[in-house]
């Protein structure tokens, strides 16, 4: 890592420093630019509809012609229309000429135009455009997966992203250049030449070095510190992405930006505003719990009797939760402890394994031998399909916390009682038990304010894999 003071005026930045980096940098990334901007799949697109057009059917000169060229022109014109970094895993060309076909065939059909087999092998040929585009989409997003990423800035803003990315399969943090101040980049007159331009050289060198193909700027005053902004500049001509982080410390807002006058701003409108996705939401969960507790009855009676049968007490376990808004509620689980958890709960307070106001430990003395089956499996969580269908609860949503766990919330951290909690959530198909106060939270909060049904869907998806796998359980 890199680490440089910045202290004295800011007097400009000496472009050779850019140019120089820039002309070793396009000679060795041309082959991975030609990948990453997706030339390869619109080449192929347009030469296998001139290869069924000429080749397979074999279609007269002028229909040849008049099928290569509106899939050129409407090619063309998509590569042009795409920024660089989309070309490659978009399927907006795809979908798009899908429409403009479906909208063709429509028109044949109004105007009673005769089915010949010619019109049929033309329209074939069209339309394996779009079908190789969206297979080279699909492949370029495996290809490109993992994206080699450069950090810069401030040095505990790059460390904070640094360890959040660490385990992601989306980003490779492949180096970080940063510096450290008490005002990060202070405004005009805080940068030296010089300190600047070692700034520009560290960045680029590591691009070529790394073979990075996106630059993140985490700093506060990447828009408006003109240091910053030269930087940008220098990684444009070396067709670098460079990307400036939204960093809120830790709060995982739902950000859009906006237009405003002249200037860009961010959108914090939560996107879980929409009466109709709510109320969607609240009768699948209704509708679901009510077919799975009539699905699965004979094995929660299955379970409730052998819960009986090894040890003393009730089947079920009822207690207090804080649901939507911190109004309490009674949720519903299979017991999993002896009879007397509560009272001996104090004597295991000094082993609490885990952070902020979770108890957590690994081997509790108070679980049964059933109970540790139960949890293991995730089985005992089921009654809450109960909760669910009176509305107190819903499928999927943040960890119902314990009024005691609540109290301790400070004003951000109450946001996640925003709405109702859910039998699974972001934080249990990310680790469960293994994950730290911090990062449950963080799950939590991220779930809160960028909630729509299609991640609903596929944290069910993943609870069923990570039930499966018993990623975290207890």
């Amino acid at each position: 890592m890199a680490v440089m003071n910045v202290s004295t005026p800011l007097m400009g930045l000496e472009t050779d420093v850019a140019a120089r980096a820039v002309r070793g940098t396009r000679l060795s990334r041309a082959p991975r630019a030609v990948l990453r901007q997706g030339v390869i799949g619109y080449a192929a697109a347009l030469a296998v509809t001139w290869y069924l057009a000429h080749r397979h059917f074999a279609l007269p000169l002028s229909w040849q012609a008049g099928v290569v060229g509106l899939v050129a022109i409407w090619l063309l014109y998509s590569f042009a229309a795409l920024r660089a970094f989309e070309r490659a895993r978009s399927f907006k060309p795809a979908i798009r000429f899908v429409e403009i076909l479906g909208l063709a065939s429509f028109g044949f059909v109004l105007g009673d135009a005769p089915n010949t087999e010619l019109v049929r092998q033309a329209a074939v040929a069209v339309a394996a455009a779009p079908v190789v585009l969206s297979l080279s989409a699909v492949l370029h997003r495996q290809l490109l997966r993992r994206t080699p990423t450069i950090l810069v800035g401030q040095v505990e803003s790059v460390r904070r992203l640094e360890s959040r990315w660490a385990k992601r399969k989306d980003v490779n943090v492949v180096a970080t250049c940063s510096w450290r101040s008490p005002h990060e980049l202070a405004p005009v007159g805080a940068v030296s030449d010089d300190g600047l331009a070692e700034v520009v050289r560290e960045v680029l060198a590591a691009v070529v070095q790394r073979q990075a193909t996106s630059v993140v700027i985490a700093s506060g005053r990447a828009l408006s510190t003109p240091a910053l902004r030269h930087l940008a500049w220098a990684l444009q001509r070396a067709e670098v992405e460079c990307l400036v982080v939204a960093d809120m410390s830790d709060h995982v807002e739902f950000l859009r930006p906006r237009r405003v006058g002249d200037q860009i701003a961010l959108s914090l409108r939560a996107p879980n505003d929409h009466l109709m996705s709510l109320a969607l939401k609240s009768v699948l969960d209704r509708v679901t719990a009510a077919v799975l507790l009539l699905v699965l009855s004979p094995l929660l009676l299955l379970i409730a009797v052998l819960i009986r049968l090894g040890s003393r007490g009730p089947a079920i376990f009822k207690q207090e939760r804080s649901g939507q808004d911190g109004r309490p509620f009674t949720i519903w689980k299979f017991r999993t402890m002896v009879v007397d958890a509560e009272k001996r709960l104090p004597s295991l307070r000094k082993r609490n394994e885990g952070a902020g106001p979770l108890f957590k430990l690994t081997n509790d003395p108070r679980v049964t031998r059933f109970g540790r089956v139960l949890r293991s499996t995730s089985i005992d969580e089921l009654p809450q399909l109960v909760n669910v269908l009176r509305g107190e609860m819903s499928l999927v949503g943040p960890r119902p916390a314990l009024p005691s766990e609540t109290s301790q919330y400070s004003e951000w951290v109450w946001r996640r009682l925003h709405v109702k909690p859910g039998l699974t959530g972001l934080w249990q198909v990310s680790g469960r038990s293994s994950l730290s106060w911090e990062e449950s939270i963080r799950m939590d909060l991220q779930y809160v304010n960028n909630w729509n049904l299609r991640l609903d869907l596929a944290i069910l998806a993943r609870t069923v894999r990570a039930v499966l796998a018993r990623d975290g359980a207890l």
